[in-house]
């Protein structure tokens, strides 16, 4: 091997370990990343998963939805969302306000008396029912 080859090596040697001491660290970023993406993912499934509403009752000359909490997971009653006939409705009153542990209920106060209901929670799980 000549003097010329030897440097041409010497140089792709060197470009090599330049471009993987770069490579690496953006890699493994990139990794961290998308692990700690696919953690967040997990814990809102199992939040999921883990969360049941039921509205039990309509007391009409109150107009009151009785929503009870059948999960495992203790809810904040303040971040429901109620839709009306298919519509956002945000006048509405929620009694306790606050913090929904399981295995009890809340009351929603409504002002129509008529059509459908849903109720969701901050993660997503909701439930229906007609109101007559």
């Amino acid at each position: 091997m000549g003097f010329s080859t030897s440097a041409v090596m010497v140089i792709f040697i060197a470009s090599i370990l330049q471009m993987a001491s770069m490579f690496y660290p953006m890699a493994d970023m990139s990794y961290r990343q998308v692990q700690e993406a696919k953690k967040d993912s997990n814990e809102l499934w199992n939040e999921k998963l883990n969360t049941k509403i039921v509205i039990t009752n309509w007391d009409q000359d109150n107009k009151n939805l009785t929503v009870f909490n059948n999960g495992s997971m203790t809810l904040n009653s303040s971040k429901i969302n109620v839709i009306l006939n298919g519509e956002f409705d945000s006048s509405y009153t929620v009694n306790p306000g606050g913090v929904w542990p399981p295995e009890t209920s809340i009351n929603v106060t409504i002002e129509f008396v008529s059509g459908r209901v849903k109720i969701i929670t901050e993660n997503g799980a909701a439930d229906y029912y007609s109101l007559t």
